[in-house]
């Protein structure tokens, strides 16, 4: 599937051309980590390392880092410190005061180093040594805090710290906790995915998923990790080889007459229409093209996949290749918005179906029965919603949902494990919030604070009920965006510690003999999403599903008809995904651009509106059908409906078939009734009977000339003619027959004349 991706949305029918260049492996991406920028008045510390990840009896710690000195002054000969708290961190609210320096006494001074001077702005690196002596504990396990300061020379008070924690470990008393981890593999909110120029279409995709894109570093961040991925398939390139027909108006402009001919009917009639080409009307169309990307030759065949966008694509499908992966719907549809509005919705039950692509482009099994609704909630009714979406679709059952354990849990000193189950049975994997918070972002300037407050966590976490066998589950955002050797820093530290065991998240479905599924409970208060709010609504999808009848159904007279609802439907398929919560003016943007291209192309089919009059009972309408688009109209039906039984229709006319920019004149057999006006619909339609394209009326003057007139008239000549004979034959000879010599009398009278004196 990675190398099907053509024009999916060519807007205006702009043609593409050849690759535009092949694109190189995903190569490690450099570190993006952006640099401290100097505090007006505070000393800052960043910690670069803490060794080692796990401090053990008679183990010495190195903690190295670098110091920035104030915008306002140098630092003279400023003393770096680190101090232990005296206060013991058992409770996770106990490391938020710590972290966030509620904790006011910093504790005693376990080590310390001098530095030079260090300018205004500048800053220097340090690195102090803890004995091992100053970190004893009699605990099997702890969570240290400690405090890295720096000290004016001669001053008593800190102008500038950071606190974080060691992870203590003398020996193994404890349960190891289970941790899966989940990121999601997913496409960003950008229109330009879809732009109708190739150039900006391929710039999108390989910053969306080529080397140095948000995917390509979390992709590589994770690499030889146990992190589990859910893919979205739709990052391996749309799932279409194929285009949609744009109208005339890419060549010319859709035909618009500017006036309404009144004709007279020819007393010709004939079997078949006839096809002429449209000419250019005077008003151009408002979107010249639907979106059609022909060949150069301007056949109207698809020009071919789109090379860079397949590169990218199998290039990040080889990265993913042997990686623990579970399958999101197509598009990563929204399924907690549309399960509420509704879970019966065909076309998200289509993309849940669709997750199988995932594992045939990867070419291992990745399974797509598990639901990540992405504001990470389970409000009352969504289990069933959700059960319902996967029940209709091809997956048929939903084995697990994903969710916030605080949506699922009541006030506790405890944390629950991460198996947990609905109440209507359906798994859920409950994620821990405050773990997932702390996986390293790309704008924190190093790991070390993460990881070590992970760490803590963690062991805070084991302390609640080290004996007891539990699970853990963090997940990232969909937006998470990560610094790659941060991200790989940091899995590596947190995946090998005594304490904890990294496991596939799917694991999680399944109890193990030491720890079984706790139930749903009812949370005091439901937590806070963790996504925007939806933007699929009642109206929108409404709207989706009769964009995409209306598309099926022009579809079906188009010779490329399966090519236009394949690719129409794609475009309807990424309008559902649940990443435009992330960009709802991107959403807007895109939803209208694809509801005005339908309504151009159901427009570009159409009647020409006429007056006839009529002086016979019966005659022959010529009916103009145009089709604006550049694809052959075929096996259309002209239906023609009169607004009352003056005008009657003898037949209708059989299928048509238009070629691209023409119009066809479609002779109708029609009988006057009665004399008056007639308004005559005329309807496009498909072979079942489904009205596409623009309707149009066909103003008729009737006026019969009845048979009785016919009758009287030749009745009366006969009349007349019968009577001059009868009175021929009834009076005989004439008068002039009886003159002897007519010649001679005529001469007379001539002469006669001559003399006459007047």
């Amino acid at each position: 599937m990675a190398a099907v991706f053509v024009v999916l949305l060519v807007l205006l029918g702009v043609p593409v051309g050849g690759s535009a260049g092949a694109v190189a492996p995903l190569q490690p991406v450099p570190s993006l980590t952006p640099a401290v920028k100097p505090d007006r008045t505070r000393a800052l510390v960043t910690l670069t390392k803490v060794t080692p990840t796990v401090v053990a009896p008679g183990t010495d710690v190195t903690v190295t880092g670098v110091v920035t000195a104030p915008l306002t002054g140098p630092l003279t000969a400023p003393t770096v410190q680190v101090r232990l708290g005296s206060r013991d961190i058992t409770t996770r609210p106990a490391l938020d005061d710590w972290a966030s320096g509620r904790t006011t006494n910093s504790g005693r001074r376990v080590a310390e180093t001098t530095l030079a001077d260090i300018a205004a702005g500048d800053e220097a690196p340090f690195s102090v040594v803890v004995p091992a002596a100053e970190l004893r504990n009699p605990d099997a396990f702890a969570a240290l805090p400690i405090s890295v300061e720096v000290v004016q020379q001669g001053a008593s008070a800190a102008i500038g710290m950071t606190r974080t924690f060691l992870a203590w470990n003398s020996r193994k008393e404890f349960e190891p906790i289970q941790v899966a981890t989940l990121m999601p593999v997913t496409l960003d909110p950008v229109v330009e995915l879809f732009s109708q120029e190739q150039a900006v279409r391929d710039a999108a995709w390989s910053k969306v998923i080529g080397p140095g894109s948000r995917l390509g570093r979390l992709v590589e961040g994770t690499k030889g990790s146990p992190v589990t991925l859910a893919v979205d398939p739709a990052v391996f390139g749309p799932a279409v080889e194929a285009v949609r027909p744009g109208t005339s108006g890419s060549t010319g402009s859709t035909v618009t007459p500017t006036t309404t001919p009144t004709t007279t009917p020819t007393g010709t009639t004939s079997s078949a229409p006839s096809t002429t080409p449209a000419p250019p009307s005077g008003t151009p169309s408002a979107t010249p093209s639907v979106g059609a990307t022909t060949d150069a030759g301007g056949t109207g065949q698809a020009a071919g996949p789109d090379a860079v966008v397949s590169d990218l694509a199998d290039q990040l499908a080889a990265d993913l290749r042997g990686r623990p992966v579970i399958a999101l719907p197509y598009a990563d549809a929204d399924v907690a918005a549309s399960g509420a509005i509704n879970p019966a919705d065909p076309p998200v039950r289509a993309l849940v179906g669709r997750s199988s692509l995932v594992a045939e482009e990867l070419g291992s099994a990745a399974r797509g029965d598990i639901a990540w609704p992405v504001d990470g909630l389970l409000p009352n009714g969504r289990e069933k919603q959700l059960k319902a979406i996967w029940a209709g679709s091809t997956v048929k059952k939903v084995a697990g949902i994903v969710v916030d354990q605080r949506a699922i849990t009541a006030d506790s000193p405890y944390t629950p494990t991460a198996r947990r189950v609905a109440a209507g049975g359906t798994r859920l994997l409950g994620y821990d919030a405050r773990l997932s918070a702390l996986l390293p972002r790309r704008s924190d300037p190093t790991p070390v604070l993460s990881t070590q407050r992970y760490l803590a966590e963690s062991l805070v976490l084991l302390g609640e009920r080290a004996g007891t066998p539990r699970s853990a589950l963090v997940v990232a955002p969909r937006t998470y965006d990560t610094d790659p050797r941060a991200l790989s820093t940091f899995l590596e530290a947190t995946s090998n510690v005594p304490w904890l065991e990294p496991v596939d998240a799917t694991s999680l479905l399944t109890d193990r003999s030491s720890e079984r599924a706790v139930a749903q409970q009812r949370p005091a208060q439901a937590p806070p999403s963790a996504a925007p709010a939806p933007t699929l609504t009642t109206a929108r999808l409404a709207q989706m599903a009769t964009q995409r009848s209306t598309m099926l159904s022009v579809s079906e007279v188009l010779a490329n008809g399966d090519v236009v609802a394949a690719t129409y439907g794609e475009l309807l398929d990424e309008l559902t995904s649940a990443r435009w919560r992330w960009n709802r003016a991107g959403w807007t943007t895109l939803g209208t651009s694809v509801s005005a291209d339908i309504t151009a192309a159901t427009r570009a089919i159409r009647v020409v509106p006429r007056s006839v009059n009529l002086f016979a009972e019966r005659g022959t309408l010529q009916v103009t059908v145009v089709n604006g688009l550049d694809d052959v109209v075929e096996n259309i039906r002209l239906l023609l409906v009169p607004n009352n039984p003056r005008i009657q229709i003898v037949e209708q006319p059989g299928p048509i078939t238009i070629q691209p920019g023409s119009r066809a004149i479609v002779p109708v057999q029609v009988a006057a009734v009665a004399a008056g006006k007639v308004e005559i619909m005329a309807y496009l339609t498909t072979a079942d009977g489904t009205v596409i394209g623009t309707p149009a009326a066909i103003r008729v003057q009737a006026n019969p000339l009845d048979s009785t007139i016919y009758w009287a008239g030749g009745t009366l000549i006969g009349i007349v003619l019968l009577a001059g004979i009868a009175r021929t034959v009834l009076r005989g000879t004439s008068r002039i027959d009886e003159i002897e010599d007519i010649e001679a009398v005529t001469a007379a009278h001539a002469a006669g004349e001559d003399l006459d004196p007047r």
